[in-house]
Order: structure tokens, then sequence, then C-alpha cells
């Protein structure tokens, strides 16, 4: 079972993605954490990821800084400090940052999707 823990965000270094860079602060690969995955990422500008889903899993996005949008069903949702979105479980979505690089808490519950996959 995982013990409790405080870490420094800033002391968790960020790996790259095809968006931007991301980094885990609580899940599976970090810290040992079953039910939750907590990370940040820095959107670059203009380079949404691919639309994708998470069968069986939630995901929140909570913007700390910059602009962006989030898309599903050919719907965008702008995004901006304070906007939290909220992804259902299986939806399609892409997000992606406009006009300079914008950071968010990401939030997926559970950590393995229907698939078994961490993501």
């Amino acid at each position: 079972m995982p013990e409790k823990q405080v870490l420094v965000v800033d002391d968790v270094p960020f790996n790259p993605v095809e968006w931007g860079r991301s980094k885990i602060l609580v899940g599976p690969g970090s810290n040992g954490a079953e039910h939750i995955r907590v990370g940040v990422t820095e959107y670059d500008p203009d380079t949404p990821h691919e639309p994708h889903s998470h069968p069986g899993q939630e995901e929140v996005i909570w913007v700390l800084s910059g602009k962006g949008y989030t898309e599903t069903h050919g719907e965008k949702k702008d995004l901006s400090p304070g906007s939290v979105a909220y992804i259902p479980s299986g939806m399609e979505h892409k997000t992606a940052a406009v006009g300079g690089k914008m950071t968010a808490i990401i939030i997926k519950g559970p950590v393995n999707d229907s698939g078994g996959v961490v993501s």
C-alpha cells in the first residue's frame, strides 16, 4: 500500500510528449498510487494531440496558465486559467494551446483504462 507523500512539483522532471511536455506527480509509476493519476502538462502552441479516448477512464484538465481549447464531436471549448474541462470515460477529444504555451493539471481515474493500459 502506498504511503502519504509530499513532493515539490518543480523537483519532478518533465518528459517530452508530441504536444509538449508532461510529468506525473501521483500515479503507479511515480509513487504507487493505485486509483488516481495526477500530472502537469505543458502544451506547445498549435500542436494538438490527435483525437483519442480513454475507455473506462475519466479525465479532468485544469488550466493553470496560457490559453487553448478542448474539442469533442467537432465542438471547440476555449480554455484559460481557472478553466476545468471534464472528459467522460471513452469520449474522443483533443486539446491544444493557442498563442503560446498552456499549462494544465491533468487528473485521470482510475489509473488504468478498460484495456488495462495506464494512460
